[in-house]
């Protein structure tokens, strides 16, 4: 199976932080993988370093093709200008990224009910988050990492977020997504990876619907091991 995303004795220092050696491997059947683990575990810290914006203090990253665009990258914190309305993000992201579908936004953004002539900074937070996942999936590529994209907005529009996710990351791309909070969201992963102290204790595929379901004692166990 071809591996889409990997990292080879990979370690990050970030102040007094810093990530042991994490050596993974995604291939083209782990689809949606959660990063789980505790706040401080260094799980931001590994997505930056996987999208090429945290340096790398040793080890390497692998992508499945060597040339390819950076990955998706969604951060924890806002990045969209405050004074834009969201007609005008969506402009920017077509002007600014290649393989950004403006046509995919607007369809993503009218299904969230997203009104396009307000400005962010008028936009609730959880509204915010929402319009932020919808242009990062109008975007074409292999790898999306997501840094705790589903924390601020409420359960029943987490669950049209989940949807619209699994519906919008292409066939054979990986998708990243960290969150401390797992449940409600089982049905979301294909697979998943823990991380503890900057350690990577544990990465597995969900193969069965009673991993599934019992998932948040899995990741319990896995780091109270760790």
């Amino acid at each position: 199976m071809t591996e889409v995303l990997g990292a080879s004795g990979l370690v990050v220092r970030r102040g007094s932080f810093s990530l042991t050696p994490i050596s993974f491997s995604l291939d083209e059947n782990s689809g949606i993988v959660g990063l789980f683990g505790q706040n401080g575990a260094g799980k931001t810290t590994l997505l930056r370093a996987l999208a090429g914006l945290a340096p790398i203090t040793s080890g390497t990253v692998r992508r499945r093709h060597t040339q390819a665009r950076r990955p998706v990258f969604l951060p924890d914190s806002p990045y969209l200008y405050g004074f834009l309305r969201v007609q005008e993000c969506v402009d920017l992201m077509a002007r600014y990224f290649s393989d950004f579908s403006r046509q995919r936004a607007i369809t993503l953004i009218d299904e969230l009910e997203l009104d396009k002539r307000k400005p962010v900074n008028a936009l609730s937070k959880g509204m915010g988050e929402q319009l932020s996942i919808a242009l990062m999936l109008a975007r074409d590529n292999d790898v999306y990492l997501f840094d705790e994209p589903l924390a601020a907005v409420d359960p029943v529009t987490r669950d049209v977020l989940v949807q619209i996710i699994w519906a919008n990351i292409p066939p054979n791309a990986v998708a990243l997504l960290s969150t401390h909070l797992i449940f409600g969201l089982q049905d979301l992963f294909d697979s998943y990876m823990v991380i503890h102290d900057g350690a990577l204790v544990r990465t597995e595929q969900i193969s069965t619907a009673h991993e599934r379901e019992n998932l948040e004692s899995i990741v319990k166990e896995a780091i109270l091991g760790g």
